[in-house]
């Protein structure tokens, strides 16, 4: 029995495939599509060096071709915001009514309860809507929703 199967290639190429959601870049992807050209070029019935000239060949036009579309189309979005970027323009609820003179309060945003600053007089109340302007070290300024 001959180690170079179909299917020792196909399981490669699932199991690469499988990899592939847990490390960013597309690259075990190209490696899995190789997978399974060798195992398409084995089930034919060809020899071992023929699958592994097909594994490169079909790895480096995955590469070259697959990769670079997933990654422009994936990777290249400029508004990709994460962390507290992310909070900005969000709704939240006042938690904690805001002090008059301070303008300070608690917001709940974004799944966290934050300590948050509002940009105008208007006292806010809990259960009153706000959205997130910016975000200031752990602070959160908020404006109050016209409509809320």
């Amino acid at each position: 029995m001959e180690f170079f199967q179909w299917h020792w290639w196909a399981g490669l190429a699932i199991l690469l495939f499988i990899a592939e959601i847990f490390v960013p870049g597309f690259f075990l992807l190209c490696l899995g599509v190789g997978g399974v050209g060798a195992s398409i070029v084995a089930a034919i019935g060809l020899g071992s060096g023929a699958q592994l000239i097909a594994f490169s060949a079909f790895s480096l036009l995955a590469f070259f071709t697959i990769r670079p579309v997933l990654m422009k189309r994936m990777w290249n979005a400029p508004d990709v915001r994460t962390n507290v970027d992310a909070l900005v323009g969000q709704r939240g609820r006042v938690t904690q009514d805001f002090e008059p003179g301070l303008r300070l309060g608690r917001v709940a945003a974004a799944g966290d309860d934050w300590r948050a600053e509002s940009l105008n007089d208007r006292p806010l109340r809990t259960g009153d809507l706000v959205e997130v302007v910016r975000v200031e070290s752990n602070t959160l300024i908020v404006k109050p929703l016209e409509n809320a």
